[in-house]
């Protein structure tokens, strides 16, 4: 009754193949295709696996440990950016060696709950155009004195 097709697509494929219908045969059914959701769903589906593939093993069971299902590093990392943009915006320094490292220590262990971290990240994110609103830094940096200091550090560093 059926006839099988030999195979029209390529493996990568992500649309709907389909044979002709005689014009004059009964509609048994109606078919929709989305085929963005669908082209979406794939691609995140590859990306996911390419990640599972080349994630790093020993932060991903890190991760899994502490039961929290947020990447704790990745959290840490977050919250310096954040402190060291404020403290530029407040003191005009950047700040290499941390005060904080305790803190910053304790999200890395997963201490605190992810939404409670992200509530926090936003207070602080949002503080920042006030804090840099009332900042003394510059709007724009002096280029041609950073290029004088670069050119500078680099004859001292090569003993030009």
């Amino acid at each position: 009754m059926f006839t099988r097709l030999k195979r029209i697509s390529t493996k990568n494929a992500n649309e709907v193949c389909l044979s002709s219908i005689p014009k004059e045969q009964e509609p048994i059914g109606l078919l929709y295709f989305n085929l963005d959701g669908y082209s979406t769903y794939c691609k995140r589906y590859k990306e996911y696996w390419s990640w599972v593939e080349k994630r790093n093993e020993e932060r991903y069971k890190s991760n899994i440990s502490h039961y929290k299902n947020y990447d704790s590093k990745n959290m840490m990392h977050t919250f310096r950016l954040l402190l060291m943009a404020k403290e530029i915006g407040e003191l005009g320094e950047i700040n290499v060696k941390r005060t904080d490292r305790n803190y910053l220590l304790s999200i890395k262990n997963a201490a605190f709950e992810y939404d409670d971290l992200v509530l926090k990240a936003t207070e602080i994110k949002d503080k920042l155009d006030l804090i840099y609103d009332k900042s003394n830094l510059r709007e724009k940096p002096n280029l041609e004195l950073i290029n004088k200091l670069l050119v500078s550090i680099r004859e001292k560093f090569y003993s030009i």
